[in-house]
């Protein structure tokens, strides 16, 4: 897969249909804009991110995108609208003991909570942003 941007990440882009008064829009696609983490320390992830596969033996902490739509509104502003999934999982079989953090960004929640931790080797949570409520949702353990 090439790295049009030369940003370090490649990415492939699917076109989402968000109805009929908005149309089209271009997403990152599921499971392509990888974020691979293999040392210890605080990553902040973006709306473009998907996938974070964390193989690291010290402490890692994932720091979230809001999950709060711009107030500018889907037209002006396509991507947020789209509510892509992110998966974040212990790849590297480290979690037990180096658990992995993961938490929202200012305002937001993960479940009601201001943060959740990943504590089983080969553990992940796939998270979904639900704008109305300011929280990400697990869609699977």
């Amino acid at each position: 897969m090439a790295d049009l941007d030369q940003g370090g990440t490649p990415r492939t882009w699917a076109r989402t249909f968000l109805g009929p008064s908005i149309g089209w829009i271009t997403t990152p696609a599921q499971t392509s804009a990888i974020l691979t983490v293999t040392a210890a320390g605080t990553y902040t992830i973006d709306l473009s991110t998907t996938y974070v596969p964390i193989n690291s033996t010290g402490a890692v902490t994932i720091i979230l995108p809001t999950a709060l739509n711009p107030p500018a509104g889907v037209g002006a502003v396509p991507g947020p609208f789209a509510d892509v999934p992110i998966v974040i999982v212990d790849v590297g079989g480290n979690a037990q003991a180096h658990p992995i953090t993961i938490q929202p960004a200012v305002g937001d929640t993960i479940m009601g909570l201001a943060s959740i931790q990943i504590t089983v080797n080969y553990g992940g949570y796939t998270l979904a942003p639900n704008s109305a409520l300011r929280t990400w949702n697990s869609i699977s353990p």
